[in-house]
Order: C-alpha cells, then structure tokens, then sequence
C-alpha cells in the first residue's frame, strides 16, 4: 500500500509529529486515519514573539513542546472539554480549556508572562520520542474506544472472549479509521486484559496493544504492544497515567432516553436502539448514544451533533463477536 499523504519525515514532523515515531514506515500512514481533533497553540512572549521550547500539556496527557516558530498542535480524540496548561522556564503559565469539536482545527495563542524570578528550572524534557508515543497515541487511542465526552460508553459489561470493531470518522474523513476492543480475560483477582487494534488497510499496518487494568479498571498495570510486523514488546507503564472514565448513573441513562425503538443502521447492521441524549458543557451540540441489546457493550453508535443537528464526529460499530484471545501472549 502507497500513503500519498506522508513521502519523507519533515513532511511528517509538520503535519503529525507523533508519527517521528514510524518513521516512513507503512504504520505510520495508519495513524494518520484516526479521526483525532486537533488545535495547534502558539505560545508567544509580552512582545508577541514565539517562545521555543514551551510545554504544552493536555488534560489528557499529552505533553509536547513547541518548536522554532512557537507552534504546537495537539491531537484529541474524544468529543468533550480538555484542559490545556502552557509552561516555559522562568514564565508565568498560561491554563485554558477547549470544547471538541468545537474548537476543532482552531489556533489557541497563549501569551506567557514577562521573566520572573524562580528557585528552581522547569524540567522542560518531553522523555524523548519514547515519551512523546506515550503520551499522545495511547491516551488518544483510549479515548477512541472507551470514552464519549469524558463519559465511559460501556452501557452493558462485556463478557470475556467478547469483541467488538468501530468506524470512527469526524465530518470532512474521506475514509473512517478502524479500530477493534476486545475484553481478553479476567484473572482470579479481578485483573482484566483488554485489546485495542488499530486496523491499517494491510494487515501488516496494523498496531494491535494489549493491556491490563486493576480491578474496576481503576488505574492500568501493564501494557504490550506490536506495530505491524515487528515483535511484541513491553510498554513502560507508570503511576496516574490513565484516567479512569466518569460513570454515569443508572437514573441518568434512564433520563437521558430521549427516543425508544428506533431503527439505525451501522456498518454491522440495522438495530432497534434507545436513543440517550446529553447536553455538552460549553458547547451548544449535544452526545447522542444508540443502546441496542445483545450487542457486547450494549452500544451501536455514539455521536457528537452540532446545534443545527450536524454530526461532527461518529464512532460506528462494524462488527462484533466473541473468542477474543490474546495475540501478544500477555497472560
């Protein structure tokens, strides 16, 4: 397979910075189709001058810096509202918040204060390249299948073994990115192994994870990982870099149907669904969730609409089965 859109790594770095990770590797054209809703931020000086080297760090851990001209674009993907905080050594921080998809593809600036004096340097290291990946793709990544506006999109538990496989597209993708969740295991001690794929057009692009979280899923253990045809690997995994979803309550889901019987049809099918409705802080759009039964995790679709009722961006369910297992050889 041929990706037109990246032929060599300066091109990359521009557009997608994470993807200094492939190279120009065949896996790298795969993560350019993930649906991520991106800002770029311009950090300036009380001159307006660019500031090289700031930090800028999203609520979802991602933490870049900026470059020459004082630019850095962070991708998101999860509708909702991100905290984004903007540091430089010996400058005043600069913290504000933006609303996905609204904000989607708009420039931030961030005005850092005049020097001041500080006992101690920020530490302005991003890790290196290995932290960068960390740092933006697997909490994207998690976002895109696990999460809709903050909020877990779990609306039934799923059974081990039980798979299912997402077309996720934001308005303007020519093409939906595909991405699979699988429920892998649970161990004695309640320990879950899950799998997250992101499917590339040949099976050799595909970047397939595996990971297990403590019990209730309350914060993540271990992860593994495979690009493409590369050897299963260890991901270094530390304290408090995975954030646990919201759970809604049973008497809000229940207040948030807004429509019952309603016949939708997903790439996996035609089903009659419930139709949950909820209002987005900051936003004037709205989420929208289609329940449908016997579906691993009792959803088909879930969908940010605009004001005017516009979908801005969608996550699809494509298929789904059971006898899920591990690829990697995780547990």
């Amino acid at each position: 397979m041929k990706f037109r859109h990246f032929r060599c790594l300066s091109v990359m770095v521009a557009i997608f910075p994470i993807l200094l990770l492939a190279g120009c590797s065949g896996t790298a054209g795969t993560l350019t189709r993930v649906p991520f809703m991106g800002i770029t931020v311009k950090v300036v000086d009380e001159k307006d001058q660019p500031i090289v080297g700031a930090i800028v760090e999203a609520s979802d851990g991602q933490q870049i810096t900026t470059g020459a001209d004082g630019l850095a674009s962070l991708k998101l993907g999860a509708v909702g509202v991100k905290t984004v905080n903007v540091m430089a050594q010996d400058r005043v921080p600069s913290s504000f918040t933006v609303t996905m998809p609204m904000d989607r593809g708009k420039t931030m600036t961030a005005r850092l204060g005049t020097p001041v004096e500080m006992s101690a340097n920020i530490n302005i290291s991003t890790g290196g390249i290995g932290g960068m990946m960390m740092g933006q793709i697997y909490p994207m990544m998690f976002q895109s299948l696990f999460v809709a506006y903050g909020y877990n999109m779990e609306l039934i538990p799923y059974i081990p073994g039980q798979w299912t496989e997402w077309h996720l597209k934001a308005d303007g993708d020519d093409k939906p990115a595909v991405m699979r969740r699988a429920f892998l295991n649970l161990s004695a001690n309640k320990e879950e192994w899950w799998q997250m794929k992101l499917k590339g057009e040949e099976e050799d692009e595909d970047h397939l994870f595996e990971v297990m979280f403590n019990k209730n899923r309350e914060s993540l253990r271990r992860m593994r990982q495979k690009m493409g045809n590369e050897e299963p690997k260890e991901v270094p995994v530390t304290e408090g870099w995975y954030t646990r979803p919201m759970e809604l309550t049973p008497e809000s889901l229940k207040g948030a149907v807004k429509k019952t019987g309603v016949s939708i049809k997903v790439p996996a099918g035609i089903f009659n669904t419930d139709m949950l409705e909820f209002a987005t802080m900051g936003a004037q759009g709205a989420v929208r969730l289609y329940r449908a039964k016997d579906v691993p995790g009792g959803l088909v679709k879930a969908e940010y609409v605009d004001e005017k009722g516009k979908t801005e961006w969608s996550s699809e369910l494509s298929s789904y089965g059971s006898g899920a297992k591990t690829e990697l050889g995780s547990y």
